[in-house]
């Protein structure tokens, strides 16, 4: 039996909002980092494949941590970025919900409460590209696609051992990454990421219970497409949140220079 919990959706949201298909090609993976190796560790307990309706992110080592006295409630977290190239040229990319699946083992009235999941695109800009010139100087561009606290009832008496599926409803409107040329990543002038976080907490009413993700957690993040004219003034200005100047990388010449700000 699969513990199902939906919270409502929008059924329509394509028609509404003038998506397209997936494009022809998806993007590429290139490196996976995280902030909580402990729960989630790039290389050994993150897996990422990404599909033309949703990336898909497994967390097979995300467990529940004490996080107060009696053991009354405990806390499961990953908080990683995902770094993607060779987006398809004229087309852009939006969160449009998400569903949380695992297998949870609890007992004595242990209860999952809450998720919580948040999809934030990152734009990386170089400003001094061709040629480079040192110091190299990078703008950051950010928007978050989605983040939504989710309240849910999974266990919470006597013992329960099975499957859950959890969705997570669709922002209220989408937000567009920048258009893209396609020479994202990859070395190129431009950098592009997702940071997914990624959290469950529960709670132990008797404190003699005990709460375990056997299989961690999955995280289906579903995308939405729209065919778009790049422009570059307008990727540029992109974003929620616009930092000029927000990195100066600094390193030694020939001569041994060190060359700054």
């Amino acid at each position: 039996m699969r513990c199902s919990i939906f919270l409502s959706a929008l059924s329509s949201v394509a028609g509404v909002l003038g998506q397209s298909g997936p494009p022809p090609i998806l993007p590429a993976v290139n490196l996976i980092t995280s902030k909580v190796p402990f729960q989630c560790s790039p290389g050994k307990s993150i897996g990422i494949s990404v599909e033309p309706d949703k990336i898909t992110t497994s967390l097979s080592e995300v467990q529940f941590q004490t996080t107060g006295h009696g053991r009354t409630d405990e806390f499961a977290s990953c908080d990683f970025r995902v770094a993607l190239s060779y987006w398809y040229y004229k087309y852009r990319v939006a969160i449009s919900g998400a569903t949380i699946r695992g297998h949870a083992n609890l007992t004595d009235g242990v209860q999952i409460y809450q998720f919580n999941t948040t999809a934030i695109f990152r734009l990386e800009h170089l400003k001094n590209f061709s040629p480079i010139q040192p110091p190299e100087i990078t703008n950051l561009s950010i928007s978050t696609m989605l983040t939504e606290l989710v309240p849910t009832q999974i266990g919470g008496e006597g013992n329960f051992d099975d499957d859950f599926e959890v969705a997570v409803k669709p922002p209220s409107k989408l937000v567009w990454s920048p258009c893209f040329h396609g020479s994202e990543g990859g070395g190129s002038q431009d950098s592009t990421y997702f940071d997914f976080i990624v959290s469950a907490s529960s709670s132990d009413k008797t404190g003699k219970g005990t709460g375990q993700l056997t299989s961690g957690l999955t995280v289906d993040w579903n995308l939405a497409w729209e065919e778009c004219t790049p422009d570059w003034d307008e990727m540029y200005s992109w974003g929620d949140v616009r930092i000029d100047d927000w990195q100066s990388c600094t390193y030694r010449s020939a001569n041994n220079q060190t060359y700054k700000l």
